[in-house]
């Protein structure tokens, strides 16, 4: 008996291996394509549910292009095909995940006006709805820039400063009537605190040698210091001038400056990123641009009235940013600063403008630079 039932189920596996053999010459090999196409194409997104919804491979946007670059209010087509295979139903356009326009069955293109927001990397996606409780989702990357020039600003001269031609500024702030400053250069790092009245120098705290300093902030009765590509920071008690503790980031240092319960810091990038004092770890950012694209090399910050203000590195520029969308709302120009005796004794690709302090009180704002002999106080509108 087990040998008669051994061989019926030998042969039944015989047959069966046979007939799996066999099944793409019976079954035709388009048949078989199909059925493997569809079961890639299909995702079930709520498994288990007889009405689950399935996101299928059906369409793709044909504009814009991936990563074109458009401005804010900006007429922009956006058009998508799909595939025959999957009729649509309706289909729905998403600027950053706001409904922007709602196609029929038979409409494949519409424009809209770029809404104004965020400026740098915004994301554009269309989800058809196809029956059978099916859909097709395509998403693709745009650059928005601002649509208009920032405003400039005038400014006049109403005191002037002796400034250390020894400090290499590279962070400048104004609090309780003194001045601190972070210095840079590798040996030469700094931090300063000055009484700008009298030109006297009150605290200092130097550097460990390895260490190039960058932007300085005061935050909660704490001074905090970046430095260059060490990727450390540092944190003062302000009364004391004593170094408490330490900080990593994964950029580089280059500006610091406080808006409200955060910090903001510059890479030397188009970016700005906003940081939780307690942790040092990035809560938000954002890319900065002009009309005419990203604006590169951001160093010193300085927040006034909601806004953050940042030199352009190698430039006689400041830039006044709106923090919530990136843009640059207004720029200010500063040329000319020192005399032609002052500029001969500094080295023309190092020793730039660079250094912001608000003065509130006065509503007026401190600039510097590397090495210069003097400091300015500004008024501007």
């Amino acid at each position: 008996m087990n040998g008669t039932w051994e061989m019926i189920v030998n042969k039944k596996t015989l047959a069966f291996l046979l007939g799996a053999a066999l099944l793409p010459a019976c079954g035709g090999t388009a048949a078989r394509q199909e059925k493997e196409k569809e079961a890639k194409n299909a995702v079930t997104v709520i498994p288990g549910s007889d009405d689950a919804t399935r996101i299928v491979k059906s369409i793709q946007l044909t504009a814009p292009g991936r990563y074109d670059t458009c401005h804010f209010h900006q007429k922009l087509k956006i058009a998508y095909a799909n595939n025959r295979r999957y009729p649509v139903d309706s289909a729905r356009v998403l600027f950053n995940n706001t409904l922007v326009a709602t196609l029929d069955s038979v409409t494949r293109e519409t424009t809209v006006s770029v809404p104004p927001g965020k400026c740098g990397e915004n994301n554009i996606k269309i989800i058809a709805f196809h029956p059978g409780n099916r859909q097709g989702v395509a998403t693709i990357p745009v650059i928005v820039k601002p649509d208009s020039p920032p405003r400039r600003l005038s400014f006049k001269i109403v005191n002037v400063y002796p400034h250390d031609p020894s400090a290499s500024t590279q962070g400048l702030v104004y609090h309780e009537g003194l001045l601190y400053e972070g210095t840079g250069i590798l040996g030469k790092s700094s931090l300063r605190e000055i009484d700008l009245e009298n030109n006297k120098l009150l605290n200092i705290f130097n550097l460990g040698n390895e260490y190039f300093g960058e932007g300085i902030t005061i935050h909660g009765g704490k001074i905090y210091q970046i430095t260059w590509t060490s990727k450390k920071g540092f944190v003062y008690d302000l009364e004391s001038f004593r170094q408490e503790s330490t900080f990593t980031y994964s950029t580089q240092g280059w500006g610091l400056t406080t808006a409200g319960d955060r910090l903001v810091m510059s890479d030397g990038t188009h970016h700005l990123f906003f940081i939780s004092p307690a942790t040092f770890s990035r809560l938000s950012s954002v890319e900065v641009y002009d009309h005419h694209g990203p604006v590169q090399f951001l160093n010193e910050l300085e927040w006034i009235d909601d806004r953050v203000w940042a030199n352009v590195w190698l430039t006689d520029r400041v830039v006044i940013i709106d923090p919530a969308t990136g843009a640059v709302v207004e720029e200010l120009y500063l040329p000319n600063m020192l005399s032609p005796a002052e500029k001969v004794k500094l080295n023309a690709k190092e020793d730039v403008l660079n250094g912001i302090a608000h003065v509130p009180a006065r509503g007026t704002i401190l600039v510097t630079g590397k090495h210069w002999p003097r400091l300015f106080e500004i008024k501007t509108w």
